[in-house]
Formats: C-alpha cells, sequence, structure tokens
C-alpha cells in the first residue's frame, strides 16, 4: 500500500481535505520520530558511563531530566517546520554527547554580546542567526 491509496482511502472514507490527509500522515510520521528520539535518549540516559566514574549517576540524571523538560515543553508544538528543527536539534545534541562523551551542550565559540556596536547590526544579527542547531534550546531557556 502506498502512500497515494492511504491518502485515497483517508479521504474517501473520514471526508478530509487532501491537505488535511497530507498534514495528519506528516503529522503521524513526525511523531513516530519525536517518539523513537525521545527513547533513543532516554536507553542512552539509562546507560551512560561517564568518563569519571563517580560522575555518572549525576550525567544520567542530567540526561533523563533534561530530555523530560525540553519534551514537555515542546510538546504543544504544532508547526511543522518547528518540530522538525527541534528533532534535528535533539539528533545533533545527543550524537555530540556520544562523540565527546559529555552529556552537556558544547559551548558556543562567540558569547552574546561580544561584538562591539562599532561592528554593526549586520553583525549582530549574523551572530544570532549563526548560532549552532544544537543550542537553540538553550537559548529559550534565558
Amino acid at each position: 500500500m502506498n502512500i497515494v491509496t492511504v491518502v485515497r482511502f483517508v479521504y474517501t472514507e473520514v471526508k478530509l481535505s487532501k491537505i488535511q490527509c497530507i498534514f495528519h500522515l506528516m503529522a503521524n510520521s513526525l511523531r513516530s520520530r519525536v517518539l523513537a528520539l525521545y527513547r533513543r535518549i532516554l536507553r542512552i540516559g539509562f546507560s551512560w558511563e561517564a568518563q569519571n566514574p563517580s560522575e555518572t549517576k549525576v550525567e544520567q540524571n542530567y540526561i533523563i531530566n533534561e530530555a523530560k523538560q525540553l519534551f514537555r515543553t515542546n510538546k504543544n508544538i504544532v508547526d511543522v517546520k518547528t518540530i522538525e528543527q527541534h528533532i534535528i536539534e535533539g539528533e545533533a545534541r545527543l550524537e555530540i554527547a556520544l562523540h565527546y562523551k559529555n552529556p552537556y551542550p558544547r559551548p558556543v565559540n562567540m558569547p552574546p554580546n561580544t561584538i562591539t556596536k562599532g561592528w554593526g547590526r549586520g553583525n549582530i544579527k549574523r551572530q544570532r542567526v549563526s548560532r549552532p542547531v544544537y543550542v537553540k534550546s538553550l537559548d529559550n531557556k534565558t
């Protein structure tokens, strides 16, 4: 059964518009991606081993609590692009944590407010836009 058949079936059975059908299928796809990411983060959190064995429990708690807090904060988002951006951010943070064996977010090379006013508004805007994808959720905490 291909996607066109599914859309036709949903369209005829439930009397939804074609756009609603496509959105519904995309939402289900995003939902499964979000849940898979959440499960993966929690599994890694429970099995996490820190480089310093005495810090293992602290880092495990950080991973689990951070995941729960961010997923609960973003549970009411319905915009498809925003959801995809959050999925990309979550995957990036997870891969960076696994690669560097450090669950905490990596520092950004250019901290906020380091550009002087002499540089102009264009550079300040460029700094805001060029934030790495893995720290977007940290911007919302402040």
